[in-house]
């Protein structure tokens, strides 16, 4: 009777954690539909639609390959039943799904270390309503899925000391690597996380390796036995990134994003976590010591100003686990969930805003292919923020005739960003004394940030003085209506 009271209590406990957990994952998708820009309107959300479609990996460091070939396999999968090349739904709600199991993966690590059940369902709402992780999750980016599979390691790496359990941590740190590169400092915090004795360092941190190891230099060369490119990708996006640093960039506006992303991934876990630091810690703290240094060091990151999304995986680990630990000691049970009103105000307010925001850029792109139907196909096509997804567009209009009315695309983009002539009026009038047409996409919407904006400015003028040209050919916004 007492065997079956306790098998009865046991299964109880279960039952609750996965009613838990599913509640977390809901909450983290309802997140993101609220507050998600609800197409792929990042740069690299369309180039890594394109590479979907194509399974080419590269053109980002090494190329993000499991993200790459995953999403290059569910592609081919939807397409083989039928769905349009046109539509990427399939592969934003996939990586959403995924992306959001950060949130119960980050309440049952929370157990795993030792702390209260309230404290994991912090930790795991911590996750769910970060206004900043909400946004990326919806957006076909690695960056979600990413963090998701680090804790899932940790989770993995938290459960025992065996060395399957360890090896198997280690693997999927690889995975995530093959998700988003940054991801291979967390070796380092499965390494500290607190685990059933014994311990036996040295091992496991071969362990790790070799796990890591494995798993992300079978993605590398998975990477490089299917595209022949793979090496040169690596090397173009090295000289990129140098080209990038020495552009003048405005004096304190990295420093001051920055700080701002620190909020906007969480206006409650930052000042939660510097108050478990200022106080006593728990014995499971050095695991977060190698995110919390990860997440200072990308401060210096040259393209921080662009995205909160890059400190994503850091953050999360850096700061959830202390959040939660201090705000399930210093609020009294009757005030439990007063923290989680901030956030419950600032998801709306801030899905409002930035849909307001993105609207303009959303519609624009969403009507790019019905307007490049009437574009002569060897034009060469100038751009700002869409400019990947002219890209996207030829892709599909030459892989998939039948969904294209007008002639197959030979169009030439010229993109803002590392391909940026010095001289773009001397491009232009090179592509009219060989006869190619040039469309110039001067829309406000097209064109985001200080950098692109100037960029669009350099068109302006090309474009008035060759405005009787009917070889140029102006796309801009259609006048105001009169007061």
């Amino acid at each position: 009777m007492i065997r079956f009271d306790r098998a009865s209590a046991a299964d109880d406990a279960s039952t609750s954690a996965h009613t838990r957990h599913l509640a977390l994952w809901s909450a983290a998708v309802a997140a993101s539909l609220a507050i998600g820009p609800r197409a792929p309107l990042y740069w690299d959300s369309l180039n890594y639609v394109e590479q979907a479609l194509t399974g080419r990996v590269g053109g980002l460091l090494l190329g993000r390959p499991l993200f790459v070939l995953a999403s290059h396999l569910a592609t081919r999968v939807a397409l083989s039943l039928g769905a349009s090349a046109w539509s990427i739904e399939l592969l934003r709600h996939a990586w959403l799904a995924f992306a959001a199991l950060a949130a119960p993966l980050a309440a049952s690590l929370a157990r795993r270390v030792g702390l209260s059940p309230r404290a994991a369902w912090i930790a795991g709402l911590l996750v769910a309503l970060s206004p900043a992780g909400a946004h990326t999750r919806d957006a076909v980016l690695t960056d979600g899925a990413a963090t998701a599979m680090v804790l899932l390691a940790l989770v993995v790496r938290a459960g025992g000391t065996s060395a399957a359990t360890v090896l198997g941590s280690g693997a999927l740190v690889g995975l995530a690597f093959g998700l988003r590169e940054q991801a291979a400092i967390h070796l380092l915090t499965a390494l500290l996380v607190p685990v059933p004795s014994p311990r036996r360092p040295v091992r496991d941190a071969l362990l790790l390796g070799v796990g890591f190891a494995l798993s992300a230099g079978s993605l590398l060369l998975l990477a490089r036995a299917t595209n022949p490119d793979y090496l040169a990708s690596i090397a173009r996006w090295m000289h990129g990134m140098a080209a990038e640093r020495r552009e003048p960039r405005p004096p304190g506006e990295a420093l001051s994003r920055y700080l701002l992303w620190l909020v906007a991934l969480s206006p409650v876990a930052l000042p939660a976590a510097a108050a478990w630091w200022a106080r006593s810690r728990d014995r499971w703290w050095p695991m977060v010591v190698p995110a919390s240094l990860g997440l200072l060091a990308l401060s210096r990151y040259q393209d921080i100003a662009f995205s909160p999304r890059y400190l994503l995986t850091e953050f999360v680990v850096a700061t959830t686990l202390p959040a939660a630990a201090w705000l399930d000691r210093s609020l009294p049970r009757r005030a439990q969930l007063l923290w989680i009103i901030p956030s419950l105000v600032l998801l709306p307010l801030a899905g409002h805003l930035l849909d307001a925001r993105q609207r303009p850029l959303r519609e624009l792109v969403a009507a790019l292919p019905r307007d490049l139907q009437r574009v002569p196909p060897d034009s060469v096509i100038v751009t700002g923020q869409a400019c990947p997804a002219v890209r996207l567009t030829a892709r599909i209009a030459r892989d998939h005739r039948a969904s294209w009315e007008a002639a197959p695309p030979r169009w030439t983009t010229l993109c803002p960003g590392w391909s940026w002539p010095a001289d773009p009026s001397a491009r232009l009038e090179d592509a009219l004394r060989q006869g190619r047409p040039v469309v110039l996409d001067l829309r406000d919407a097209a064109w985001l940030g200080g950098p692109q904006r100037l960029r669009r400015a350099e068109l302006q003028r090309f474009a008035s003085e060759h405005a009787a040209d009917p070889r140029v050919i102006s796309w801009r916004d259609a006048p105001a209506p009169p007061r």
